[in-house]
């Protein structure tokens, strides 16, 4: 009896752990990418509308939507795929991370699991509204600053044609542009690797200027009430056409108080933290310089300022002092 047991629990056990072991080669395979993933059945909502496109900008986005797209990754907040071309990439949102827990749903009789189940759906909402804005914010205020070439936030009718995409294993889809939510952005190098790429040409001016230029840029949004809520400056910084952009603008939001040259100062400071740590190790002479240019840009207090890093004082600056939810955060 013992021996028949124990023969059931170790073939229980067999079963559980072969279909996990399939499940995780399948997400290792595909990065989790399914098209029911980038598909929400979401209401229309007036905030998320855009103006209507030119007759000259939709066509512009038009010949661009008619190359194939290849899978090129995917980060916390969405799944990126880039143009035939190499010059764009289409972002499509991972609403696994928003929907609510179908299986809860069973067992909603229970008053404990409901309140729980309506609290979760609560929040993944105001999570996806914080997300919705950011996206909005990048594609009506900061195109220069974000390569955004267009979002679409609401479904339409008969606006976009299909666009054919190839996922991560090579497999062809034909998305319906339609019915889903999008961003359209010029595909950047990251900035580290493009600064490698300069110090390897001895190119020391064009790597200042860029250092300059990713200052300039980021003073000007807080000195126009904007901020980038993640402070992860290096996994978020793009380069194109010699420029800095921001390639990830999931967590943007507009405060007067970001103007503020007391907060926007050590907001600067903590965002260029761990880059200068990475410039002292890998470009001294680089690190070097943009200490310089930095405590310029700051002023009198830069020596004053210590990094402010743990997670109570990331992200602390509200959408125009009401707050949308909390931002998506990433593990780094």
């Amino acid at each position: 009896m013992t021996s028949k047991f124990l023969k059931k629990v170790l073939l229980l056990a067999l079963v559980i752990s072969t279909v996990y072991g399939v499940g995780r080669l399948y997400y290792r395979i595909t990065d989790g990418f399914l098209e029911e993933n980038i598909q929400f059945d979401l209401p229309y909502d007036s905030r998320w509308e855009s103006p209507a496109l030119s007759v000259e900008k939709k066509n512009e986005i038009d010949a661009i939507l008619a190359q194939e797209f290849y899978y090129l990754g995917k980060g916390c907040q969405s799944y990126v795929f880039r143009s035939q071309d190499d010059k764009y990439v289409i972002k499509f949102f991972k609403y696994q991370r928003f929907k609510p827990q179908s299986w809860l749903s069973a067992f909603t009789f229970i008053p404990a699991v409901d309140n729980y189940q309506l609290q979760k759906k609560d929040l993944k909402k105001q999570k996806l509204d914080y997300l919705f804005s950011s996206w909005k914010l990048s594609y009506d205020e900061l195109q220069p600053e974000t390569g955004v070439l267009y979002v679409n936030l609401n479904k339409n009718s008969n606006l976009w044609d299909k666009l054919i995409v190839y996922d991560k294993m090579g497999l062809k889809h034909e998305l319906q542009l339609d019915s889903l939510e999008f961003m359209l952005q010029k595909k950047a190098n990251m900035l580290c690797p493009e600064l490698l790429r300069l110090k390897s040409n001895n190119d020391l001016a064009a790597c200042e200027e860029l250092v300059d230029n990713l200052l300039a840029m980021l003073l000007s949004e807080y000195q126009r009430g904007f901020a980038d809520n993640d402070h992860a400056l290096m996994q978020n910084t793009g380069v194109f056409d010699q420029k800095p952009i921001h390639i990830d603008v999931g967590q943007f939001v507009r405060n007067s108080i970001a103007s503020d040259p007391r907060v926007y100062s050590q907001e600067l400071f903590n965002k260029m933290w761990k880059f200068r740590i990475w410039l002292a190790q890998e470009y001294p002479e680089l690190a070097q310089y943009t200490q310089e240019s930095l405590k310029m840009a700051i002023g009198p207090s830069f020596d004053k300022l210590t990094p402010q890093l743990n997670k109570a004082s990331m992200g602390r600056i509200p959408y125009g002092g009401v707050s949308l939810g909390k931002p998506v955060m990433c593990p780094r």
